[in-house]
């Protein structure tokens, strides 16, 4: 009975993982999730978490990391595509400007643009496993040409430097910068990937919070 119960409580904690899908254009068949076609492009994102678009005949598809994927932010996990003239880019916080794109690899980055130039910069993999939806937003700064993002940046008149994490510090002595990250002490384990369809919801509407809200198995 004890065996029974268990194998019932891993089935019902087995994400709801969609089927893939193929489409076939110009000779090419493609396989996976979101794909999309044109006359003579196909294409298809690796993972149900990833997205696809087309700009101008051409398919652009982009998987987020996958400390993305466990860790989605409150919002929601929903990365976008965007084009502009005959650019295009996928991603999250995805900024247009000077007739660019760019686009962060995860929901937690930021893009800025400097001089003519897009720029974007994410946390490593290892602060959003240990932070989740609570990893700080990035800053970033410019000096002169440069521009860095990241961490309790400084900047001097010609050179800019950032921590990587949100516990790192920055120094500026003697006209010197100097940053330090301390090392990250946890270690994250995944059994299963989350539910795509959760993961994409805002945090109050996923099944896992609304099932731990207080009074919930009474309604």
């Amino acid at each position: 009975m004890l065996l029974a119960l268990l194998s019932l409580s891993l089935l019902a904690s087995t994400p709801t993982v969609p089927p893939t899908s193929c489409l076939f254009a110009n000779g090419k068949t493609a396989c996976g999730y979101s794909c999309q076609r044109s006359v003579d492009d196909v294409r298809c994102a690796s993972t149900p978490y990833g997205t696809c678009a087309m700009f101008h005949d051409r398919v652009y598809c982009f998987d987020p990391p996958l400390a993305a994927i466990h860790h989605p932010p409150d919002e929601g996990l929903r990365p976008e595509c965007k084009g502009i003239g005959d650019e295009a880019a996928c991603g999250f916080n995805c900024l247009v400007a000077q007739g660019k794109i760019a686009c962060a690899r995860t929901p937690y980055g930021v893009c800025r643009e400097h001089l003519g130039e897009l720029k974007c910069w994410d946390p490593p993999e290892s602060v959003i496993h240990e932070l989740g939806a609570r990893t700080p937003r990035p800053g970033c700064l410019t000096a002169s040409t440069t521009l860095e993002c990241g961490y309790d940046c400084k900047a001097s008149r010609t050179e800019v430097k950032c921590a990587a994490t949100p516990r790192g510090r920055c120094e500026k002595n003697d006209f010197r910068l100097e940053c330090f990250d301390p090392p990250s002490l946890t270690h994250c384990v995944h059994a299963q990937p989350p539910d795509p369809a959760e993961v994409r919801k805002p945090k109050y509407q996923r099944r896992e919070v609304q099932a731990a809200e207080p009074g919930s198995a009474a309604r």
